[in-house]
């Protein structure tokens, strides 16, 4: 493998404007990612007090995992007080897109460097957000196949979709076996496949919960790097917030005053809005195996799906007694997240990025630093196949990966027909609107008459553009292994409209590579960068 780094221009500004020191964004941020001083800053903060009994936590999660001489030693660093980089995600249907695998990967690439810098161990921190309970959002992958030339969904069918938080949903092993094997029959069989097949299968009946797959992946592939693991829902960690839970609950109309007031500064400084919500408490409580909104008015805790009410004094017996019931909304799981960890950096996607800068005022709130925000790195994968259709069409990657190769497509078709054709069609349509002009003005210009010369015009005008767009067609046609390749770039560098990392699953590029695709004797090395990387596969 080799990489490279390209400059790509996305339609969404923010991420670029960001990483510029634009004034307008920093005010919402309590560091900026640029300057080193943020780093000195925050690495040599105080520590929270919290990291032994964090370490052990974690390593009672990862317990049932076979932990690499690397993670082991990483558990020592943080019981010890060791800072983190730290990032999360939803656990997606075999990881789900591969800006998972990238979020770990920067995490992982960042803690590193930042070790190296300081002369001190830094440790790298994955989140499993557990606790979401959006099925839909987390039921379905997609893969290429490179044979049909298209994207394939795939996904995981149930009946009875969890009313609760996802890592206490029990999957029907058959079931996302099932989908393990629909996944593979869309892509060619390697050395590797059969073996993954198995080892996948494997997971599947390790698995106790949905989140629990998603875990033993991530392990399965980063685990020499040291990664560490937690999931948001564990009730052990969640026993642990117990006293954040009863602060959030104590000064939850503060907190929410906070973040309606800085979320009004972001837009009103031309942002847009990224958290939407009506609790005013943004905490979950669990009722009748149904992760329900709190919500606060008429000096009573409600529901959305139960009658009853709950005083606070209620609400904070049940955090003293089984705060396993309770868990974070989009507004207090990064306060969370912050008030457990010593964490150098949070490392995000962009539209995580934006909705931090929303929460700044709570975090004042409650008198917690925000840890410094690092935009994940973006990764596009480039297959000798794709390499060399790009160098046969002499096509510029930069712009494939930005837009697709539609463009270049039109292009091609535009290169291949008769100048004169397309010229004549071009005057036939100025000879009709001529007629239609002198017509126009020797008519009378009544209603009727007026209607059907208006309605004939449009007529022609179509036939015209008909003539022209079959034509070009029928080139297409005649060069259809060439339109092939185009939209067979378009899916593999540009699927959906979007960057190849928020579609295709790794699964597709560890079939090519095996489990030991991320180590370091196989994947190039990288530095932490705000550019898009190329990886050459």
């Amino acid at each position: 493998m080799d990489c490279y780094k390209v400059i790509v221009n996305e339609k969404d500004q923010f991420i670029s404007q960001y990483t510029q020191h634009d004034h307008n964004l920093m005010q919402f941020y309590d560091f900026d990612p640029n300057k080193d001083e943020s780093f000195k800053t925050r690495m040599a903060q105080s520590n929270n007090g919290r990291e032994q009994q964090l370490a052990n936590v974690i390593r009672q999660y990862m317990s049932d995992l076979s932990l690499s001489t690397a993670q082991a030693r990483a558990l020592e660093h943080l019981a010890q007080g060791a800072k983190v980089v730290i990032g999360g995600q939803q656990a997606g249907l075999l990881s789900g897109p591969l800006y998972t695998f990238h979020k770990v990967l920067s995490i992982i690439v960042k803690s590193s460097e930042l070790s190296t810098t300081y002369q001190q161990p830094v440790v790298p921190v994955f989140w499993i957000a557990g606790e979401d309970h959006d099925f839909d959002e987390v039921n379905h992958t997609y893969v290429y196949n490179e044979e049909k030339g298209q994207l394939t969904k795939v996904k995981y069918h149930t009946m009875t979709p969890p009313e609760t938080s996802v890592s206490h949903f029990k999957h029907d092993d058959e079931a996302l076996m099932h989908v393990i094997e629909h996944y593979f029959k869309e892509i060619p069989e390697t050395s590797y496949t059969k073996q993954l097949i198995h080892d996948l299968k494997d997971m599947v009946r390790l698995s106790t919960n949905w989140s629990d797959l998603f875990k033993h992946l991530i392990h399965r592939c980063f685990k020499h790097h040291g990664i560490l693991l937690i999931d948001a829902s564990y009730q052990p960690l969640r026993e642990l917030e117990r006293p954040f839970l009863k602060t959030l609950l104590k000064h939850h109309l503060e907190v929410d005053r906070a973040f309606r007031e800085g979320q009004d500064k972001t837009v009103a400084h031309g942002l847009p809005q990224m958290i939407e919500t009506d609790t005013n408490v943004h905490l979950f409580l669990e009722i009748d195996g149904q992760r329900q909104l709190l919500r606060y008015q008429n000096n009573a805790y409600v529901t959305t799906k139960h009658d009853g009410e709950f005083s606070e004094e209620d609400l904070q017996q049940i955090i003293s007694q089984a705060p396993e019931r309770f868990s974070n909304n989009v507004v207090t799981r990064p306060l969370m997240q912050e008030w457990l960890f010593n964490t150098v950096a949070f490392i995000g996607g962009p539209s995580e990025i934006k909705y931090w800068a929303e929460l700044h005022d709570a975090f004042k709130t409650l008198d917690i630093k925000m840890p410094i925000v690092l935009p994940r790195m973006r990764i596009t994968y480039v297959s000798p196949k794709t390499k060399k259709l790009l160098k046969q069409y002499d096509l510029n990657i930069n712009e494939v990966i930005e837009k697709g190769a539609t463009d270049a497509k039109d292009r091609f078709v535009r290169a291949q027909a008769s100048e004169t054709v397309l010229n004549d069609i071009t005057q036939m349509i100025a000879h009709q609107q001529s007629f239609y002009d002198k017509l126009a003005r020797e008519m009378s210009a009544t209603v009727d008459n007026q209607n059907l010369l208006e309605k004939n015009h449009k007529i022609q005008l179509h036939q015209y553009e008909y003539l022209k767009q079959r034509y070009l067609r029928n080139i297409e046609k005649e060069n259809d292994i060439s339109m092939r390749h185009f939209n067979q770039l378009t899916s593999v560098l540009h699927p959906m409209g979007g960057l190849q990392e928020r579609v295709l699953n790794p699964i597709q590029f560890l079939n090519i590579f095996g489990w030991d695709m991320y180590t370091s004797s196989t994947f190039p090395p990288l530095d932490y960068t705000f550019e898009q990387i190329v990886v050459e596969i």
